[in-house]
């Protein structure tokens, strides 16, 4: 009974603290404990642990050469760094070459998680085969560990992380190391918390991203002003010409000028989801001023709006006209929170949003397909 009922599980979630964990979680693992190995588990696909207080290791011998996921968490001002080390050694022989996609977050002080990069990194150098990488609370200090961890999985296809204490300098060298796995990489996401002395970050900084032809998903969480141009958005374009899903997000200062959305229309021809903080100036382009429209949008994301009253009702035209009927569009007055830029859903999903702009932007939909239909 115990095999026919491993030998259908392919995912497994455990939570160290969560007691509603499920009955098939905490039976699996009881009887691991007295059958270690990987083979009560054959098809298993995709792990999910989530560790807090306990000082145990948590090896995950158990794991088959089936598994292809893992998601990890943990805690490390309760659980010991040495635990955390020892169970990222402990899985690199076992799940040598396996993985396609890893997920790591550690919740810890800065001087640990320097410590763990080591351990991180062996581990990482036993997945050759690795296409996805993603390291939520993991803070990157230095360019050169995304350098060794490019170096250790030439066939990475998308890699978000959270990025620290970044100077202008390091952000261009963090790029760069990223660009030297342009052939492959498709995903880049990025939460960057610069220095103090950072306070705006413009095209000349990301400069070594346009080097990522084959892009289709960028998102950058920016701890500070971002200054994009016209002439800045068009490179863009031109560069990542199959870009489909893009978020810009500065957190302090200024966002992205309204009317900037016609460059974008313009140069961006597949782009599907737009999310960014965007600021609404005095002058707002009229219906007969709005050259390009987008081709494929199909989702646009409008963080921190501030619109006066009086600007509502041309914002609301602006936008209809410039996203057309088929494109959901999302406006909140509150930006979007550090811990969900690196998520892939939770940007586009809909929250306190406007409402009322909405309802005027369909109306002015409908204004529009009355008039079409009248020509």
């Amino acid at each position: 009974m115990v095999t026919s009922h491993a030998a259908r599980v392919r995912s497994l979630t455990y939570n160290e603290v969560d007691s509603n964990d499920g009955i098939a979680t905490a039976f699996i693992l009881r009887t691991l404990a007295v059958h270690p190995g990987g083979g009560i588990l054959p098809n298993l696909r995709e792990v999910r642990w989530y560790l807090y207080e306990s000082g145990r290791n948590h090896p995950l011998a158990f794991c088959p050469p089936s598994l292809e996921r893992i998601s990890l968490h943990i805690d490390n001002y309760y659980f010991p760094e040495g635990s955390v080390k020892r169970l990222l050694y402990d899985l690199s022989s076992p799940l040598a070459n396996c993985l396609k996609f890893f997920e790591f977050g550690i919740d810890s002080s800065t001087e640990k998680s320097a410590a763990i990069t080591t351990a991180l990194l062996s581990f990482l150098k036993s997945q050759g085969g690795l296409l996805e990488l993603k390291l939520p609370y993991y803070e990157i200090q230095h360019p050169l560990t995304v350098s060794e961890i490019c170096q250790a999985l030439p066939q990475l296809r998308s890699f978000c992380g959270e990025m620290l204490n970044m100077t202008k300098e390091m952000f261009r060298g963090v790029l760069n190391a990223l660009v030297s796995r342009g052939a492959s990489l498709r995903c880049v996401r990025l939460t960057v918390l610069p220095t103090d002395e950072l306070e705006s970050i413009s095209l000349t900084e990301m400069e070594p991203m346009l080097q990522l032809t084959v892009i289709e998903d960028i998102g950058l969480w920016l701890e500070c002003t971002l200054e994009l141009k016209v002439r800045d958005i068009q490179r863009m374009g031109q560069a990542w010409s199959g870009l489909r899903s893009l978020i810009l997000f500065p957190d302090d200062g200024h966002g992205i000028l309204l009317p900037h959305l016609i460059t974008f229309a313009e140069w961006f021809p597949v782009l599907q989801r737009l999310a960014a903080r965007f600021d609404c100036p005095s002058d707002i382009p009229s219906a007969n001023e709005v050259p390009s429209r987008f081709k494929s949008l199909r989702r646009l994301k409008w963080f921190g709006a501030q619109i006066a009253d009086s600007q509502r009702l041309r914002v609301a035209e602006f936008l209809a006209v410039v996203c057309g009927p088929n494109v959901e569009i999302g406006i909140s007055r509150y930006g979007l929170d550090i811990s969900e830029a690196l998520d892939e859903m939770s940007p586009w999903e809909a929250g306190s949003e406007d409402a009322g702009l909405r309802h005027w932007i369909d109306a002015f939909h409908r204004v529009h397909e009355a008039i079409n239909r009248m020509n």
